[in-house]
């Protein structure tokens, strides 16, 4: 296996070849999706017979990440990351907390302030309240068939509830460097 390959994935519908792992190396690839909350039978279906979309291909995390940033360069949303504090997980060193802000601009009869307000891109709900706030749900629904989440309803089902695999959460890009990492750079 070379990690030549394994650029045949990243390409939307691309598969593997039967021939292009062995054995071992396929036992191996369906451990590591298992982990992510995938089936060998999804496994092998999707890297052998049909491919993923681009949006599985990218993630969910790296895809609001880039629809944030369509937006401040497309829509001139004004969006910020800002450190709001500290957490620590049983007592182990603090962890930086950062949330999002976007700022709303006033309505004509407002005046000259803007509103502010936050949220949060791995709480449940938050990125789809954020679209909701700014009026562009629907423009993210198109964004989405564009990477091959094509239905509407399913945009706003799971985003709005944060419905996730992990394997869909970071995407195949970056399973794929992990499991390169693991397996191919001992």
């Amino acid at each position: 296996m070379t990690k030549e390959i394994f650029e045949k994935v990243l390409i939307p519908q691309g598969i593997f070849n039967a021939s292009d792992m062995t054995a071992e190396e396929k036992k191996w690839l369906y451990q590591e999706m298992e982990q992510l909350g995938a089936s060998q039978m999804m496994a092998y279906t999707r890297f052998f017979r049909d491919g993923f979309a681009t949006w599985e291909i990218e993630g969910i995390v790296a895809l609001k990440a880039a629809f944030i940033k369509h937006l401040q360069t497309n829509e001139k949303v004004f969006v910020e990351v800002r450190n709001v504090g500290e957490n620590s997980v049983d007592g182990n060193d603090p962890v930086p907390v950062y949330r999002h802000f976007y700022r709303i601009p006033p309505k004509a009869t407002e005046g000259e302030s803007f509103d502010e307000r936050s949220f949060d891109l791995n709480k449940a709900g938050d990125f789809w309240r954020f679209l909701g706030d700014i009026t562009y749900r629907q423009r993210f629904g198109e964004w989405m068939a564009e990477r091959g989440m094509k239905s509407y309803t399913t945009v706003m089902r799971r985003f709005s509830t944060e419905d996730w695999r992990d394997w869909e959460r970071v995407g195949i890009r970056s399973f794929v460097e992990d499991f390169q990492q693991k397996y191919l750079n001992p």
